[in-house]
């Protein structure tokens, strides 16, 4: 990997702050965190998107019409239909909440997260009923841990999908659920 910015929407949740696990250790990585006290920050953003000609990874909490902003004043996404089109990456990486229907209503090509339960609201939302916060955290973290040696690797992204569901537990619901739903658009 010769670089990689990673774009973190950090709503000071749990749920957010243990995607740090997905770059953590990886070499040459430039970090742009936006949180709720340090805004404004479209200029940021965008030239950091513009600049990444490597790895780009994208991760916090969406919707299928983008990448959320955790501050509560201007614009509601850190990453949409306005700045997609400043994205140059040989490889996008997008974990949040419906980041595949962002992706492909877009035709952004990498790897992507489908809905992805992070916590025990979208477990119970989504049926997923036997997981406790503990599990769910817990799970989130292996993720993270197991993209992360995929990144530093250069494994294709094109065989993410199944190398993480071979590491995973599938009998765990929030785990299935989630891993399911994993994409690679090309």
């Amino acid at each position: 990997m010769d670089s990689c910015t990673v774009i973190f929407s950090n709503m000071g949740d749990t749920d957010t702050l243990v995607l740090k696990h997905i770059w953590e250790g990886l070499p040459n990585v430039k970090v742009v965190e936006v949180n709720n006290h340090n805004g404004p920050w479209a200029k940021k953003v965008n030239s950091a998107i513009l600049a990444e000609k490597d790895t780009l990874i994208l991760c916090g909490h969406g919707y299928p019409s983008g990448l959320l902003s955790p501050q509560m004043h201007g614009e509601q996404f850190l990453v949409s239909e306005r700045n997609v089109r400043y994205i140059k990456a040989k490889r996008v990486i997008g974990i949040w909440c419906y980041a595949s229907s962002f992706a492909k209503s877009v035709n952004l090509n990498g790897f992507f997260s489908s809905m992805f339960i992070s916590n025990p609201i979208e477990a119970h939302i989504n049926g997923c009923t036997r997981s406790d916060a503990a599990t769910i955290t817990r799970e989130e973290i292996l993720f993270g841990q197991r993209l992360n040696q995929l990144i530093a690797s250069d494994t294709p992204m094109s065989e993410w999908k199944d190398k993480l569901i071979d590491q995973a537990d599938m009998n765990i619901d929030i785990v299935r659920f989630n891993y399911k739903g994993l994409t690679y658009l090309k």
